[in-house]
């Protein structure tokens, strides 16, 4: 048996570069083989479409409630009161209901089939939309599409940190992450086109309409998820993979130690919540969901002043938007370009974050303040960098990968679902928001000493994992097992009659007395 190991960058051939492929070195992951990055480009072209895609559509559809209810649905239905709030909160709940049970299931269930059902249920959901008569309906619907869309993002994190390595994973983070400013641009524009040339149209409003074109744009990315996904590069069944490419990716996950996954067990369930990725990563993680939500409250400041127009009040906050997609992908790209450096790249939005919740709460001027704000979203990258160094940490066990995210996003959701309305209260606050401010100017001081908190514990377990090798490679089983090797090179198969634990790729064979000849395949 042969198998073809494709390069890695340390292995790589000295062949002929155009300026471009150079440029692309630099700005994308670095030296690397022509067969590796050919490996790559193919899993890009498959994953990340995907994701990004996925992603695009998860959030235009819990997102265009908002359109809807300004273009027409609160007046169809009869919207009263504090009603229009309690949609977020319906979403919110089922968004929390699902996340953890979620990732318990994607530990038993391949994602290729897990996410695109998923996908599929929200999108029957969003169709749903555009038959409601009554706000309760409404109410029901967003729990369902909350529920449904709860397994996506933690999924998608999943996959990604089973086949990218540390020097490619952060920038795709982020690029999958810089999908939720499009959605929310295109749900504007989508809304607006629908209203002007779909309103009225077969007897349904303009509302009705954006749900079922939403529907329909969402469609394709739940058949195009049961194709794309590769489940694991240990379990792939991917048809776009061939033997070739399946062995490549298995042995760059071998080489930064991704372990094969293996069956959750309530031993393994009291394990991970016995070690420390789950709690010190959820509470870095609800830090900062808290510290990043004053951006929501800029168009109330702005409106405030009674110096912008309507316009000027939407606009400015894009700008926001802008800064904060350009600063996500530069922590990423030089995360990734530095070799993997996560923590480093964590202190500079961490920074951003605790700079403009001082001036803001401080409240110096209109420039000043302004900049505040503004500067507020330049730590949005801190998310994309955190994410990519968990499923480092966790890299040796899948299944603590899984359930540290899911955790972790869940409490991080829940936490923003109520804290900002206590301290940012708009009735109360209004439009300085002072209190609230100066809260997060602390918080913000509790996410800087996050980061520092996970480097000791990282380290830490990096000491310990080198210490066990060290002693296992001085124990006398270690030297029996060598001794063993050297004499089957030297004699041949041995045939071994003992009880055997033999791990094989298929699975663990065991016996009693087991006779087993142990083969060594030259050249393999």
């Amino acid at each position: 048996m042969t198998v073809t190991v494709i390069p890695t960058s340390v292995e790589v051939e000295a062949e002929a570069q155009t300026r471009w492929q150079k440029i692309q070195q630099v700005v994308w992951d670095g030296p690397r083989s022509q067969e590796e990055r050919k490996l790559v480009q193919r899993l890009d072209l498959h994953v990340m479409s995907w994701a990004t895609f996925g992603y695009f559509i998860r959030l235009l559809d819990s997102g265009n409630v908002t359109n809807a209810y300004v273009s027409g649905m609160k007046e169809d239905l009869g919207f009263h009161g504090d009603q229009y709030n309690l949609l977020a909160t319906f979403f919110t709940c089922g968004y929390l209901v699902g996340q953890i049970p979620s990732q318990l299931l994607l530990t038993r269930l391949r994602p290729s089939w897990y996410l695109p059902t998923a996908e599929l249920l929200w999108t029957v959901v969003t169709f749903c939309f555009a038959a409601v008569q009554k706000v309760e309906h409404v109410f029901a619907l967003r729990f369902l599409v909350g529920m449904f869309e709860a397994p996506f993002a933690v999924g998608v994190l999943t996959v990604m940190g089973s086949w990218y390595t540390p020097r490619e994973l952060a920038k795709r983070i982020a690029i999958f992450y810089s999908a939720s400013y499009a959605a929310s641009m295109f749900s504007g524009y989508l809304q607006a086109a629908i209203y002007k040339n779909m309103h009225g149209h077969l007897g349904l409003e303009g509302w009705r309409w954006l749900y079922i074109f939403c529907g329909i744009i969402s469609l394709p990315g739940a058949f195009w998820g049961l194709y794309a996904i590769p489940d694991n590069p240990y379990t792939t069944n991917a048809r776009w993979l061939k033997p070739h490419h399946r062995a490549a990716f298995r042995a760059r996950a071998e080489a930064i130690d991704r372990r094969k996954p293996v069956r959750l067990s309530w031993a393994k369930i009291k394990k991970i919540l016995t070690n420390w990725p789950i709690y010190i990563l959820t509470l870095a993680l609800i830090f900062h969901c808290i510290v990043t939500q004053p951006l929501n409250y800029f168009s109330v400041w702005l409106k405030s002043l009674d110096r912008f127009s309507v316009y000027q009040v939407n606009l400015f906050p894009t700008a926001a938007q802008a800064l904060g997609l350009v600063t996500t992908l530069a922590y990423s790209w030089i995360s990734d370009s530095l070799g993997g450096k996560r923590w480093q790249l964590l202190i500079p939005p961490a920074i951003c974050n605790f700079v403009g919740m001082v001036i803001v709460a401080s409240y110096p001027n209109y420039g000043a303040t302004f900049f505040g704000y503004m500067i507020n979203a330049a730590s949005w990258g801190y998310w994309p960098v955190l994410y990519a160094w968990a499923n480092e940490f966790c890299h040796k066990d899948a299944e603590e990968r899984a359930i540290v995210i899911g955790v972790a996003q869940t409490f991080g959701q829940a936490f923003i679902a109520w804290v900002p309305i206590l301290i940012l209260n708009v009735g109360k606050y209004a439009p300085r928001f002072h209190l609230g401010f100066c809260v997060m100017s602390g918080l913000s001081v509790m996410e800087f000493a996050m980061i520092f908190v996970l480097r000791y514990f990282v380290q830490r377990e990096r000491k310990l994992e080198l210490e066990l090798e060290r002693e296992l490679a001085a124990s006398p089983e270690k030297q029996r097992q060598d001794t063993d090797e050297a004499n089957l090179d030297v004699h041949g198969p041995v045939l071994v009659e003992e009880p055997l634990n033999l791990k094989s790729g298929d699975g663990v064979l065991a016996g009693d007395r087991v006779a087993t000849l142990l083969t060594r395949e030259k050249g393999l």
